[in-house]
Protein backbone atom coordinates (compact mmCIF):
# COMPACT_ATOMS: atom_id res chain seq x y z
CA UNK A 1 0.00 0.00 0.00
CA UNK A 2 1.81 3.45 -0.54
CA UNK A 3 0.27 6.17 0.18
CA UNK A 4 0.62 10.02 -1.64
CA UNK A 5 2.63 13.19 -0.49
CA UNK A 6 0.36 14.88 2.15
CA UNK A 7 0.75 18.02 0.37
CA UNK A 8 -0.56 16.19 -2.86
CA UNK A 9 -3.75 14.74 -1.16
CA UNK A 10 -4.40 18.26 0.36
CA UNK A 11 -4.20 19.80 -3.08
CA UNK A 12 -5.73 17.05 -5.40
CA UNK A 13 -9.12 17.29 -2.41
CA UNK A 14 -8.58 21.15 -2.90
CA UNK A 15 -8.94 21.10 -6.79
CA UNK A 16 -11.38 18.32 -6.96
CA UNK A 17 -9.44 15.35 -8.12
CA UNK A 18 -10.01 13.12 -5.26
CA UNK A 19 -13.33 12.51 -3.23
CA UNK A 20 -13.35 13.18 0.28
CA UNK A 21 -13.49 9.43 0.73
CA UNK A 22 -9.81 9.39 -1.14
CA UNK A 23 -8.49 11.88 1.12
CA UNK A 24 -9.78 10.50 4.42
CA UNK A 25 -8.30 6.96 3.18
CA UNK A 26 -4.96 8.70 2.49
CA UNK A 27 -4.70 10.82 5.57
CA UNK A 28 -5.57 7.25 7.57
CA UNK A 29 -2.79 5.64 5.48
CA UNK A 30 -0.11 9.06 7.12
CA UNK A 31 -1.42 8.66 9.97
CA UNK A 32 -0.72 4.65 10.51
CA UNK A 33 2.84 5.48 9.47
CA UNK A 34 3.35 8.25 11.82
CA UNK A 35 2.33 5.79 14.39
CA UNK A 36 4.74 3.74 13.45
CA UNK A 37 7.10 5.76 12.91
CA UNK A 38 6.46 7.14 16.48
CA UNK A 39 6.45 3.64 18.15
CA UNK A 40 9.83 2.90 16.66
CA UNK A 41 11.13 6.24 17.93
CA UNK A 42 9.97 5.37 21.62
CA UNK A 43 11.64 1.76 21.23
CA UNK A 44 14.98 3.37 19.78
CA UNK A 45 14.69 6.11 22.63
CA UNK A 46 14.08 3.27 25.29
CA UNK A 47 16.77 1.45 24.19
CA UNK A 48 19.53 4.03 24.23
CA UNK A 49 18.08 5.12 27.62
CA UNK A 50 18.74 1.74 28.47
CA UNK A 51 21.96 1.96 27.28
CA UNK A 52 23.16 5.33 29.27
CA UNK A 53 21.34 3.61 32.29
CA UNK A 54 23.96 1.52 32.31
CA UNK A 55 27.23 3.26 31.27
CA UNK A 56 26.47 5.88 33.86
CA UNK A 57 26.15 2.91 36.88
CA UNK A 58 29.66 2.12 35.49
CA UNK A 59 30.83 5.11 35.62
CA UNK A 60 29.37 5.29 39.71
CA UNK A 61 31.24 2.08 40.58
CA UNK A 62 33.93 3.27 38.94
CA UNK A 63 34.15 6.86 40.47
CA UNK A 64 33.05 4.80 44.06
CA UNK A 65 36.44 2.80 43.40
CA UNK A 66 38.51 5.96 42.59
CA UNK A 67 37.35 7.64 46.12
CA UNK A 68 38.08 4.46 47.66
CA UNK A 69 41.56 4.35 46.47
CA UNK A 70 42.41 7.90 46.81
CA UNK A 71 41.23 7.52 50.76
CA UNK A 72 43.31 5.16 51.07
CA UNK A 73 46.32 6.73 49.08
CA UNK A 74 45.78 9.39 51.37
CA UNK A 75 46.37 7.32 54.98
CA UNK A 76 49.07 5.68 53.42
CA UNK A 77 51.14 9.06 52.46
CA UNK A 78 49.63 10.19 56.15
CA UNK A 79 51.47 7.42 57.78
CA UNK A 80 54.59 7.53 55.74
CA UNK A 81 55.02 11.04 56.39
CA UNK A 82 54.28 10.66 60.27
CA UNK A 83 56.71 7.78 60.21
CA UNK A 84 59.72 9.87 58.04
CA UNK A 85 59.26 13.17 60.59
CA UNK A 86 59.13 11.43 63.97
CA UNK A 87 62.60 9.25 62.69
CA UNK A 88 66.06 10.85 62.86
CA UNK A 89 67.50 11.80 59.72
CA UNK A 90 70.67 9.99 59.44
CA UNK A 91 73.04 13.41 59.88
CA UNK A 92 71.73 14.31 62.52
CA UNK A 93 72.74 12.89 66.17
Amino acid sequence: MSTYDCKQVLSDYATGKITPEMAVGHSLQHIVKLYEAYATATTDRRAEQAKIDVLEKRVHTQQAAIDRLLAFMEKVLAKSKRNSLSQPKPDQP
